[in-house]
């Protein structure tokens, strides 16, 4: 009886692998038989479909089988606002493109002083769209040249860039101007109430760790103190902030002002 049962086991397991292979064959024949009739996408926004076309270099008419989705996935990433596509081919003959495009997180400025391109927060360059502006701090100071399809070279930018993302939703507002200059990074905060904008040096690493640093003082000391004027706000020491400050002087009454 046992003996009965390992066969019937293993003729069961043949069976089950000729399948697949048959379905495998199945699949693959219908390739070589359709052609393609229609592309369809999706994620656009700052990519146009002309664009992608125009990489792809495949058109109506093209045999499936002729297609490899990982040729054409490879093509898409070369657009500078793609960061990640996936293809795949239909037995309708649609050909699905899945996109998904960066992410903005800083505003560069050009050798003219002017908005230049984009950073996204692994490094790339996206040139300015006419789709939408991002009120995203401005990246200014020693900078490569524009590239659009190649990361930035300089590792400490490609931390901070990946460090800024982490404070998008809870304090981007108190950022304005992020300059890189030789000793790291210098940053400017928003004017806000009576506080002016104020530099902040934050060093050349551990930046995740300094913007929660930062926050939390920007809540704690800056917003609730404007009696207080910050001249600066230094973060380069361990787990310490470091200010430069002196009492405003108090308003004087309107009365006052008129009669004098």
């Amino acid at each position: 009886m046992a003996k009965k049962k390992s066969r019937w086991k293993r003729i069961v397991g043949v069976l089950f692998l000729m399948g697949i292979a048959a379905a495998g064959y199945a699949g693959w024949s219908w390739l070589s038989d359709v052609v393609l009739t229609d592309i369809q996408m999706q994620g656009l926004a700052h990519a146009t479909e002309s664009e992608v076309r125009d990489l792809i270099q495949v058109d109506t008419g093209a045999v499936m089988f002729d297609i490899d989705p990982q040729i054409l996935e490879d093509r898409i990433r070369r657009h500078p606002w793609i960061m990640d596509a996936r293809v795949s081919r239909l037995p309708t003959g649609l050909l699905d493109i899945r996109i998904v495009e960066r992410h903005p997180v800083a505003q560069a400025l050009d050798e003219s002083g002017h908005i230049g391109y984009y950073l996204d927060r692994n490094g790339f360059r996206m040139p300015i769209s006419a789709v939408k502006w991002y009120p995203v701090p401005i990246l200014s100071g020693r900078l490569e040249r524009y590239h659009p399809v190649t990361r930035v070279t300089d590792s400490v930018l490609r931390d901070m860039l990946l460090a800024l993302p982490e404070i998008s939703q809870r304090a981007d507002a108190l950022l304005s101007e992020i300059r890189r200059i030789d000793s790291g990074f210098e940053l400017r905060t928003t004017p806000v109430g009576n506080h002016e904008s104020i530099p902040v040096l934050m060093g050349d690493s551990d930046f995740e760790n300094k913007f929660k640093l930062l926050e939390a003082f920007w809540n704690q000391e800056v917003l609730l103190h404007q009696d207080i004027a910050f001249a600066s706000i230094d973060l380069r020491f361990n787990s310490q902030v470091v200010t430069k400050q002196e009492l405003r002087p108090p308003p004087v009454p309107l009365e006052s002002a008129i009669s004098n």
